[in-house]
């Protein structure tokens, strides 16, 4: 194994529970570049106070060399494992590891798969009206003389590669590693993308214990290993190699088996070492009682408090002849972060004492290390959105932001401190409510970018993209895409009504006054108040909002109302946005939700009933009002009207040509491939032209 000698991160790609994925080009020291994808394993708060309430101990792959280097061999040897099984997959090989110094943490890369993750099934209209046909059927004929033709979806093919993927690293020891590609754990399918006809696994890695599922924890209650965490079985993986050796041999040959049986080796070398130096309190506890449990973790500790700088390199060689003074460094890391830290290292490093003594005695050093903590604190506020990246920083506006960042969210902390971002937000307020213009591009933009997101994704094909887009340009959907994006609008004041909604419902719990439930019903009140006004503005033009207004009165998901309106008219455009309202709350949805994860996709799949109850609520109208009866579609072309261009015209257009620069910054910045940008380019076109067809 190789580190590079240098490396240039091309975008992020995701944010995990434990880790950050970024595309990188890595220069080897041979010189070659390689493009990967690297692991940053920074973990969150939650995922941290978890492992540490779990094993007593800091997060593994962020701190411990042995627990990042048992997953650069755990990949190799599950690769060999499932290579030489029957199951049509593959895992994303391991190319190198490395300690991270601006972020403290060690990092994993592996190969770059450029694949997609799991496409939905189409929707059904008919599932209700296909099940009783299938028990008539049943009633009326020998079960088994006839079977279904259906074909699988593609969540249920992935799911079956999961169970042999799960059963084969079970059966070979890797027991921690099936909790990633085990169906139950409903966020595993994000583990996978598919290339072509195949499966590769990306993530085999975890970020919080396997408790989720009962299996694991019997598993790791049997082997006194609780909470089960990326656990190994080093017996049955030795005892499976030996057993399936000639078998492997005639699959992957024997080079690769000699690679797999050292592999192993090493991967339970580093394993026995990354479980022995942690306290895990319900990990084999009699451990403790030996010198050789109590030697691994004082070892442990060492050589971190030395990476992370808490102790200098003489100090750290000096630590195991010094025992006074390393229980001392341990008892002082307890306190609560940032003091434990601050008081173990002025113990640990002379120079951090001599450091102290001039900030003491000099304000003029005082000044400029406060200066540099501050420098530090606002770039991790740049990086989470809560501050401008321009934003001055004083002690005063120090210590607000400082406040700010302990008790409010992200978004609302940016409101509050950041003006531009606050005008930004009010303007946007002041035009969805006096510009009808404003309503419609807003809608009509938030849709064309579903639309391409569902594209870009490969969940729809280019000619349904199309066809979708086609409709967006209907007369009456401009009525319905103001009202939905002025419904969207309201998500503005979320950073307000959230707390709001969580304080009333934690304040109902303590008192049982049901008033105290009011703040739920803000949102709701507010959706049927946009929804009349839409309907007093397009009251000559007779269309309907009686849909809306009585679905805008649910809680959660009465943002679908507008597209709910559509169906009559666009049922392709509306069952898509009926779709992509399921999948944004499967993608919201703490601890079982996420994007790809098999809550999306069920979510999803059940707006079919939705879909179909619409149809027949549809057909039923028309046989009330006559066979011929049915509200008419409108032209595909919208009518341009002549517009004078007045302040609030010059407002609108410059507004909207400001989203489309940030819109195109924002993917510049981003760093997305050709394909990304084509795809850009046309979602900027698409809203162009609906710019001159709105405000001309």
């Amino acid at each position: 194994m190789v580190s590079p000698t240098n490396v240039e991160v091309l975008r992020t790609l995701g944010h995990g529970r434990a880790a950050q994925a970024q595309l990188v080009d890595a220069t080897m020291p041979d010189g070659r570049v390689v493009r990967c994808v690297e692991k940053v394993f920074a973990p969150g708060l939650l995922t941290r106070v978890i492992y540490r309430l779990s094993f007593q101990s800091p997060f593994a792959y962020q701190s411990n060399r042995d627990a990042i280097l048992a997953c650069f061999y755990r990949r190799k040897v599950a690769a060999a494992v499932i290579d030489g099984s029957d199951v049509v997959a593959s895992i994303a090989d391991p190319l190198y590891v490395r300690f991270d110094e601006p972020t403290r943490a060690w990092v994993l890369a592996a190969q770059w798969i450029d694949g997609r993750g799991v496409k939905p099934a189409p929707a059904d209209g008919s599932r209700i009206r296909n099940w009783f046909s299938s028990l008539s059927f049943r009633k009326n004929t020998a079960v088994g003389l006839e079977e279904s033709t259906t074909e699988p979806s593609e969540i249920e093919c992935l799911v079956d590669t999961m169970e042999q993927l799960e059963s084969a690293l079970g059966e070979s020891g890797l027991v921690g590693s099936g909790w990633q590609v085990a169906p139950r754990a409903l966020v595993s399918t994000a583990n996978l993308l598919r290339v072509d006809d195949k499966y590769t696994i990306i993530d085999l890695e975890s970020g919080i214990p396997a408790v989720l599922v009962p299996k694991y924890v019997l598993s790791g209650w049997i082997r006194w290993a609780l909470p089960p965490f990326d656990d190994l079985d080093e017996t049955k993986l030795a005892h499976w190699i030996s057993q399936n050796e000639r078998l492997l041999t005639f699959r992957i040959g024997p080079e690769r088996v000699a690679n797999l049986q050292a592999d192993a080796l090493k991967l339970i070398a580093h394993s026995s070492a990354w479980k022995n130096s942690e306290v895990a309190l319900f990990r084999r506890p009699w451990r403790w009682i030996t010198p050789s449990g109590v030697r691994a973790y004082q070892l442990e500790c060492y050589r971190r408090w030395e990476q992370d700088g808490i102790a200098d390199p003489e100090t750290a060689r000096s630590l195991p002849d010094r025992p006074i003074l390393s229980r001392l460094i341990w008892s002082v890391g307890m306190f609560p972060s940032p003091i434990g830290r601050v008081g173990s290292r002025l113990l640990a490093r002379k120079d951090a004492r001599e450091r102290l003594k001039q900030c003491l005695c000099d304000r003029a050093v005082l000044a400029q290390e406060f200066s540099q903590m501050a420098e530090r604190r606002k770039q991790r506020w740049v990086d989470s959105g809560r501050i401008a990246p321009v934003q001055r920083m004083s002690k005063s506006s120090y210590a607000l932001n400082f406040l700010l960042s302990r008790i409010t969210p992200s978004k609302l902390h940016r409101f509050l401190v950041d003006g531009k971002y606050r005008m930004d937000a009010v303007t946007t307020m002041l035009l969805l409510i006096l510009s009808s213009r404003y309503q419609a591009w807003f809608g009509h933009r938030r849709i064309a970018k579903s639309i391409d997101r569902w594209e870009a994704t490969e969940r729809i094909s280019a000619e349904e993209a199309l066809d979708l887009r086609q409709d967006l340009s209907g007369r009456e959907v401009r009525a319905y895409t103001r009202g939905f994006g002025m419904h969207l609008a309201l998500k503005i004041f979320a950073p307000i009504v959230l707390p709001a909604k969580v304080g009333g419902v934690a304040a109902f719990i303590a008192s049982g006054n049901p008033w105290f439930l009011a703040p739920i019903l803000i949102t709701p009140a507010m959706r049927t108040a946009v929804t009349l006004a839409s309907w007093w503005t397009t009251r000559k033009e007779h269309v309907p909002h009686g849909e809306a207004l009585v679905s805008g009165l649910l809680p959660v998901i009465g943002s679908v109302a507008f597209p709910l309106q559509m169906f009559a008219t666009r049922p392709k455009l509306s069952t898509f946005l009926i779709r992509d309202a399921a999948s944004m709350v499967g993608r919201r949805l703490p601890i079982y939700g996420g994007a790809d994860s098999r809550t999306e996709i069920a979510m999803i799949r059940w707006t079919d009933y939705l879909v179909e109850f619409m149809q027949c609520t549809s057909q039923l109208v028309k046989r009330i009002f006559g066979a011929n009866w049915e509200r008419k579609p409108a032209s595909t072309t919208p009518t341009i009207k002549l517009h004078t261009r007045n302040r609030l015209g010059r407002w609108v257009d410059n507004q909207v040509a400001q989203r489309i620069a940030a819109d195109r910054r924002s993917d510049e910045q981003t760093g997305t491939d050709t394909r990304s940008r084509h795809r850009a380019k046309q979602l900027s076109e698409c809203c162009g032209q609906a710019c001159r067809c709105f405000f001309s």
